[in-house]
């Protein structure tokens, strides 16, 4: 039975037809469609929201890129505006406004025209009006002010500013503006003024410490190109800041929402994953007979192998192209519906995720149908004559590494992410290897059990093939797992993510604090019922010499640039590691002279445990190894530093300190209160830095939970097709049972048991995966604390018994509709 390729590619794509009509293909085809659906619709709606929140990240810098220096930016404002990007520049410096015989001092912002590029800004020009929603700087010859700072100087709108040599009109409160700065660079409230005024004021000359900004905004299609090329143009000591890099505390809340999503998305594939898989078993077992009379007539095994291959690949094609346009429907119906309770709005997705969908089915195919397939190239001729006679089982190393290969490679292509692949990944594995080996013990000693009846038949069924009954519930507890992990353990995980900037989490600063005025700070804020959250000493030193050789600053690159080339603050340790702080390697001895370094830093310098770091504070050389490395958690909003030495180092310097307390809103009063009594102190306010990260968190958190729904879909799938796994077993011992004189009672019993015991396996073992697998994701991979949540058991339990409800009434009625005689007769 010689076929050409055109040949064989006709007989494959009749055979398909063939098998689509009369039902062959049904189950898997639904379970591919669905699979395909739910896959696309994840990734075409994680990308609208990927892309949408990346918008909002742009906002954080008020463009796509920005660079900073200080030195006027000219140069590289005409090459940017030579590649086709849009501009626009910014100036900042502090300064201290005089209004009247008051004083304040004040973040000073001096915007160009077209500014801002990305985001708006709010600000209120009526007294006792809304405010309004503005995409420009202030007027020339006006300003505008944070309500903090109208509050402390005590103006109304129209009253005049002094600002150096220059007199600006109030015209506006400024409540929002979409580049809320670094979190210690906006040491004041915020000032903003046009950028043609500056020469006016006489406060900008060449030796003044003034921040230079170019802004810089392209088409999305352009974007990264655009800036790429820029980026290559410039010198070594300037770099383009994107939006995801701009601020610690927005990176760590934008890293964590792409992860959720990649999750999400990663749980859909892995669910499609498991119907496939039991599909394909069933798939096999129909094949058989079609593939003896094949054998029969001649047909090689190498012509069956590639019948079947081709028949795989073009029903992947054929389940592809409806499933991803399901998916696109469902994404934009889903996009409708929650568009409101998103809060943002969502641009039209990419074209990525139909490749996804295309790649997805043909390596969810080919990975978990056609190695269950493969030995049907081996069927024995015979068989045409002598059912008994079947082809060998395909080898279980064969059907693992497949399974394991196409699951990563499906994983990978879906979430992107190599870390959040390994993690999931592997406990996934782990955990089937584990169900695989105590469910086939469970159900080997239930053959022991001293039932009767019926219910003795509902166990046996399950103990008389311990390892395929097995495999069925490995697929099924793989997939509750799955859907535990995103369902229940998605809502531990985002609790513990908000929980990282709680609502009582500092919102104010207080440095330049006196050592005189430390004890009276701390009695006035006992007095106003503030609680600080520790105040601690602060000295600004110069990095002089590593290991004895000097320090030059211009040999570095990167971040570790921005770490080193600036004067940093080094504090004291405490005699006791502070509560954000982990140690990690060395000791922490106050009795020997050395430093403590945070992680990162240690890791960008290139230095190591006991390298000796010789600093200049205060004109005196400080010299010590490091020590000891700490792992800080910047979320906090408590005072943290890169380095702290131990006591005798810094003992004999002069010091400020710093602390951080936590102000209900509004705090104006309270603040004024404070400086009235600590004039020389510098007060500054995160509210608005911190609302930014909760708005952020929440909208990553809604996004997450709406690509729930999603992958229950593909949750719904693993039901179809493990109920279809077992239909044509079940439907013949059924016929067998009521030849034998057993009622419709008898076998509803016998249903039950069965799988009342497979659901409470399934929902234990979940339960205990979904909890473990959380617990890794969250302390690994999340970096925030978790808890195993003791309701997850009751869930996983509930989930378990909810697969007997759902799968008994149906399966019992599909058996029971049958005749025997028809069922026997085949």
């Amino acid at each position: 039975m010689a076929l050409t390729r055109m040949g064989l590619l006709a007989l494959a794509w009749r055979g398909l037809w063939r098998e689509l009509r009369n039902g062959a293909l049904t189950t898997m085809l639904l379970a591919l469609l669905v699979a395909v659906a739910s896959v696309t619709a994840v990734g075409f709606f994680t990308d609208r929201v990927d892309q949408a929140m990346r918008a909002q990240a742009s906002e954080f810098l008020a463009a796509d890129g920005r660079i900073a220096s200080p030195q006027p930016l000219q140069t590289q404002l005409e090459q940017a505006r030579t590649l086709g990007l849009t501009t626009a520049q910014t100036l900042e410096f502090p300064t201290v406004l005089l209004a009247g015989e008051m004083t304040q001092l004040v973040s000073l912002k001096a915007a160009g025209e077209g500014y801002p590029l990305r985001g708006e800004l709010t600000v209120q020009t009526q007294a006792d009006a809304p405010v309004q929603v503005l995409r420009h700087a202030p007027a020339p010859g006006t300003l505008w002010l944070a309500p903090r700072a109208v509050a402390m100087l005590e103006l109304k709108l129209g009253d005049t500013v002094q600002i150096g040599q220059a007199s600006l009109r109030l015209t506006g409160v400024l409540q929002r503006e979409p580049d809320v700065g670094n979190f210690f660079a906006q040491a004041a409230p915020r000032a903003m003024m046009n950028l043609a005024d500056i020469p006016a004021t006489g406060l900008v000359t060449e030796q003044s410490r003034v921040k230079h900004y170019l802004l810089l905004a392209a088409p999305s299609a352009q974007r990264s190109s655009l800036l790429a090329a820029l980026s290559a143009q410039l010198p070594k000591d300037l770099s383009i800041e994107r939006p995801e890099n701009s601020q610690p505390a927005f990176k760590t809340a934008f890293e964590r929402a792409a992860r959720f999503l990649g999750l999400a998305a990663m749980v859909a594939v892995l669910l499609a994953g498991a119907a496939l898989l039991l599909a394909a078993q069933q798939y096999n077992r129909v094949q058989q007979d079609p593939a003896a009379l094949m054998r029969a007539f001649g047909a090689s095994s190498a012509t069956i192998f590639w019948l079947y291959t081709l028949r795989l690949g073009m029903l992947a094609l054929l389940a592809a192209v409806p499933g991803i346009v399901l998916g696109a429907l469902a994404q934009l119906a889903l996009a409708h519906l929650l568009g409101s309770l998103l809060q943002f709005d969502l641009p039209p997705p990419s074209w990525a995720p139909v490749g996804f969908g295309i790649a997805i089915a043909l390596v969810a195919l080919l990975g978990f149908a056609l190695p269950a397939l493969v030995r049907l190239q081996d069927t024995p001729p015979l068989r045409v004559l002598n059912q008994q006679l079947a082809a060998p089982p395909p080898a279980a190393a064969l059907l693992f590494g497949a399974g394991l290969l196409a699951m990563g490679l499906l994983v990978w292509l879906q979430a992107q992410d190599a870390a959040l692949t390994a993690y999931v990944l592997g406990g996934l594995l782990l955990s089937l290897l584990l169900f695989m080996g105590v469910v086939g013990v469970l159900l080997r000693l239930l053959r022991r059990l001293p039932t009767r009846g019926m219910a003795r038949f509902g166990l046996a069924r399950l103990a008389r093939e311990p390892w395929a009954s097995a495999a069925q519930v490995s697929a099924l507890t793989l997939g509750l797992t799955a859907l535990l992990l995103l369902g229940v353990v998605r809502g531990d995980l985002l609790q513990a993510w908000r929980d990282q900037v709680p609502a009582d989490a500092p919102n104010v600063f207080a440095i330049n604090i006196q050592p005189d005025e430390v004890a009276a700070l701390q009695a006035a804020l006992v007095v106003h019922n503030i609680q600080a959250a520790g105040i601690y000493p602060m000295h600004s030193a110069r990095l002089k010499a590593v290991n004895g050789v000097a320090f030059d600053a211009s040999t570095l690159e990167g971040r570790a640039k921005a770490l080193i080339d600036r004067q940093l603050n080094l504090s004291v340790m405490p005699q006791s590691l502070a509560l954000d702080n982990q140690l990690l390697e060395g000791a922490w001895r106050l009795d020997v002279p050395g430093w403590s370094v945070e992680q990162d830093m240690l890791k960008n310098m290139h230095w190591a445990l006991g390298d000796q770091l010789t600093f200049t504070v205060e004109g005196r050389e400080v010299s010590a190894p490091i020590t000891s490395i700490r792992k800080v958690n910047w979320d906090s909003m408590r005072p943290n530093f890169f380095i702290i030495g131990s006591p005798q180092l810094l003992a004999d310097l002069p010091a400020q300190y710093v602390t951080s307390f936590h102000l209900p809103e509004p705090n104006i009063a309270q603040q004024k209160a404070l400086l009235q009594q600590f004039p020389t102190i510098t007060l500054f306010d995160l509210s608005q830095i911190l609302g930014e990260v909760r708005k952020l968190i929440e909208r990553a958190s809604q996004a997450v939970q709406y690509v729930f729904v999603f992958t229950l879909l593909a949750g719904l799938v693993v039901l179809l097709a493990a109920f279809h796994a077992s239909e044509q077993a079940r439907l013949r011992e059924t016929a067998i049972l009521r030849v034998l004189g057993a009622r419709q009672r008898h076998i509803w019993q016998s249903l039950w048991v069965e799988f009342s015991v497979l659901g409470v396996l399934t929902g234990l073992l979940a339960a205990l995966a979904a909890g473990i697998l959380g617990a890794v994701l969250a302390l690994k991979l999340f970096n925030v604390p978790m808890l195993f949540d003791g309701f997850l058991w009751l869930y996983g339990l509930a989930a378990g018994l909810l697969l007997a409800v759902v799968l008994v009434p149906w399966l019992g009625r599909r058996v029971l509709a049958a005749t025997p005689v028809a069922v026997l007769r085949g």
